[in-house]
C-alpha cells in the first residue's frame, strides 16, 4: 500500500476528549473518528487490524472443531420470553417492531437461536459433541459509553456454543475451549489471567472471564499469587470471620444533620471516619423492597445481591417506594419505624459498634447505633478487598485492574431445558443436551493488544497482527535514484507476500520516522542518502536494533530479520 493512496491520517498531539490511552493511541495513529457517544468510524487501518484478530480467532475455533456461521440479528420477543431474557436483559437491550406490531430486539447474544440450530441437526448422541459460532455486529444502549471502544453501542464479537451428551463431555470441550482461548491471546501479544466470574444474565453452572491485566482496566479482579485462585472481584467470596456484637442497646441517640444526604458530608460534619457509618441502601428486586446494610467506606456489590435475592431485575428504589417503607431518600436506616422492607446486612457489620445510621426523618441520624437496636438477615454483600483472605487458601488477596476480552460459560441445561432440545441416547432414551457458550469481544481485544504493546513514542505492534510487516521510507523524494529504488523493492517485496506500507509523501523524513514510530510497524527500511554508497539502513521498532544492509542483499536480510521476529 502506497502512503499517499492509503486513508491514513496521524496526529502528533494529544486528544481531549480520550478516557483512555488505547483509545489516545488509536485516534492517533489515524484508526477511529468519533461519531457520537459510543459510537465510531473504524479507518482502514483499525479495520486491518481487526482482521488480523479475525483470522486468528478463525484459527482458534478451528483448532476445536467449531463451525462457523450467521444467526439472524433480530430474535423476536417470543424467542426470549422462551428464555426468560426478554426483560433480564434490562434497558440495554435494543428492543424494537416491525410494521405488523411484531416485537424484536437486536440480539444481545445467541444461546436461543443456538440451541435452535442444535435442536434441528442432532438427532443422537452420534452426533454430539456439536459446536458453532458466528462473527457478528452486536448493539447495546449504554447509558454511559467509555473508554472508546472497549464500552461502545456497536461492537463485534465471536460468540460459540457447543452442545454435549453430558456434563463430562461439557466439561472436557470447555477445557479445550479455555486453552484455544488463552493460545489465541497469547498469540496476539496479550497477557491474560482466566478469572471465575458471575453468570448474570447468562445462568448456567459456572464461567471464567479472561481479563487482559492492566493499570486502565474497567473491571477490578482478584487473585491469589499462593493458589493460583483468580476471580472478578464481583464472585470473591468475603468470609464471614465476625462475630456479632449483641451486647449494648437502645444507647443511641437522634442528632440534627442538615443536608448531610452523603457519609462524605456526614464524616466532615461529625469529623468521624467512612468506617464508622452504615449505609443503607433500598432497592427494588423483581417488585419487592429490600433495604442493604453495608460500612460507610464499602460499596454494595450487587451482582452478589442478585444472586442472593435471585432477582431478574435489581434497580435502586425510587423517591416515592422508600417513602412507602417509612423513610426519607438521603436519610435511609434500619432503626425506628419502618416497614414492609426486608433488611440485609452484610457480615462485616457484625463487628461494629456505636455507628451512624440514617434516622428515617429528613436532616436526622442516629449516632451510637449497634447491632441490638435492629432486626436484620446476615449476608456477603460487599467487595473484597486487599485485606481479605483468599477465599480458596486463606493467603492474601492482591487487587487489580482488568479489562474483560472473552467470557465462557458452562451452561448445562439452563436453555435447553426451556428449548425442549434433547438427543438420543445409546440406549435408545431421550436426553436434555448440555450446552457451553464462548464470547470474545474483537474491539476490546485490539485495544488490549494496544495497551500492552506500546511505548511513550507510539504503538509497537506483534508481528501476529501488523497489517504491514514493512515500513518503506524514502527520505527525499526529489533525488530519483531514492524513488527508483525503493519502487523496485516495494514491488519485489509486495511479489514476496510481504506487506509493505511504502511511505511515498513529500513530507520531511522526521515526520515520516514520527510516524512509524506512531504505527507500530516491525521494521523499517529507510532508502536515503547511504543509498549513494550501495547501502540501506534497517530499524527494528521492538528493540530498537539498527541494520546497514547492502542494497543487493537487503532482499533476504529482511525476510530473515522478519522469520526471527516471528
Amino acid at each position: 500500500m502506497r502512503y499517499s493512496k492509503f486513508l491514513l491520517k496521524t496526529q502528533r498531539e494529544e486528544p481531549k476528549d480520550c478516557d483512555s490511552t488505547a483509545m489516545s493511541f488509536m485516534v492517533r495513529a489515524g484508526m477511529i473518528k468519533k461519531v457520537s457517544a459510543g459510537l465510531f468510524h473504524y479507518l482502514p487501518y483499525f479495520n486491518m487490524i481487526l482482521r488480523k484478530v479475525s483470522y486468528h480467532l478463525r484459527r482458534a475455533m478451528d483448532s476445536v472443531d467449531c463451525n462457523e456461521m450467521k444467526f439472524p440479528i433480530l430474535v423476536s420477543k417470543e424467542t426470549l420470553d422462551k428464555s426468560g431474557r426478554w426483560n433480564a436483559f434490562g434497558k440495554e437491550m435494543f428492543k424494537l417492531a416491525d410494521r405488523s406490531g411484531n416485537e424484536y430486539a437486536i440480539s444481545p447474544t445467541n444461546e436461543e437461536y443456538a440451541t435452535l440450530v442444535a435442536g434441528a441437526y442432532v438427532q443422537s448422541y452420534n452426533d454430539l459433541p456439536f459446536s458453532i459460532y458466528q462473527i457478528q455486529q452486536k448493539h447495546r444502549d449504554e447509558i454511559r459509553p467509555r473508554d472508546g471502544v472497549v464500552r461502545a453501542r456497536e461492537f463485534i464479537m465471536k460468540d460459540a456454543y457447543s452442545f454435549h451428551k453430558d456434563i463430562p463431555d461439557l466439561e472436557e470441550y470447555y477445557a479445550r475451549m479455555s486453552k484455544a482461548y488463552t493460545d489465541f491471546f497469547a498469540k496476539l501479544g496479550i497477557k491474560t489471567v482466566p478469572v471465575l466470574a458471575d453468570s448474570g444474565a447468562m445462568g448456567g453452572l459456572y464461567c471464567h472471564e479472561y481479563m487482559a491485566v492492566g493499570p486502565e482496566g474497567e473491571a477490578d479482579i482478584a487473585f491469589c499469587d499462593e493458589c493460583g485462585y483468580a476471580a472478578n472481584l464481583e464472585t470473591v467470596e468475603c468470609k464471614d470471620i465476625y462475630s456479632e456484637n449483641m451486647k449494648f442497646k437502645g444507647t443511641y441517640k437522634e442528632i440534627v444533620t442538615p443536608d448531610t444526604k452523603r457519609v462524605i458530608d456526614l464524616v466532615k460534619m461529625l469529623q468521624r471516619e467512612p468506617s464508622d457509618f452504615v449505609k443503607s441502601m433500598v432497592y427494588n428486586a423483581d417488585g419487592n423492597i429490600v433495604m442493604v446494610l453495608v460500612r460507610g467506606d464499602r460499596e454494595v456489590n450487587e451482582a452478589k445481591l442478585a444472586k442472593l435475592l435471585k432477582a431478574t431485575s435489581l434497580e435502586l428504589a425510587t423517591e416515592k417506594e422508600i417513602k412507602n417503607i417509612g423513610s426519607v431518600m438521603g436519610y435511609v436506616g434500619p432503626v425506628g419505624d419502618i416497614h414492609d422492607v426486608r433488611v440485609i446486612a452484610d457480615f462485616e457489620i457484625k463487628n461494629m459498634t456505636n455507628f451512624v445510621v440514617g434516622g428515617n426523618k429528613k436532616n436526622i441520624h442516629y449516632i451510637d447505633v449497634n447491632n441490638a437496636d435492629f432486626k436484620c438477615e446476615w449476608a456477603d454483600l460487599r467487595f473484597a478487598d486487599h485485606n481479605d483472605v483468599c477465599p480458596k487458601c486463606g493467603g492474601k488477596l492482591n487487587i487489580a485492574k482488568g479489562n474483560e476480552l472473552g467470557h465462557i460459560f458452562a451452561l448445562g441445561t439452563r436453555y435447553t431445558e426451556k428449548f425442549d432440545t434433547k438427543y438420543i441416547d445409546a440406549d435408545g432414551k431421550s436426553n436434555v443436551m448440555q450446552m457451553g457458550c464462548y464470547g470474545i469481544g474483537l474491539e476490546r481485544t485490539v485495544a488490549s493488544i494496544i495497551d500492552q504493546n506500546h511505548d511513550e513514542k507510539g504503538l509497537v505492534l506483534p508481528m501476529s497482527v501488523a497489517p504491514f510487516k514493512i515500513d518503506l521510507i524514502v527520505v527525499d523524494t526529489k533525488k530519483e535514484n531514492q524513488v527508483a529504488f525503493a519502487d523496485k523493492l516495494y514491488e519485489e517485496l509486495e511479489d514476496a507476500e510481504i506487506p509493505v506500507l511504502y511511505d511515498d509523501r513529500t513530507e520531511r523524513a522526521g515526520v515520516k520516522f514520527n510516524d512509524f514510530e506512531l504505527l507500530g510497524i516491525p521494521v523499517r527500511v529507510t532508502i536515503g542518502r547511504g543509498l549513494d554508497n550501495g547501502e540501506v539502513e534497517v530499524d527494528v521498532r521492538k528493540t530498537g536494533e539498527k541494520f546497514t544492509v547492502e542494497t543487493d542483499q537487503i532482499n533476504e536480510f529482511v525476510k530473515d530479520l522478519l522469520n526471527k521476529i516471528k
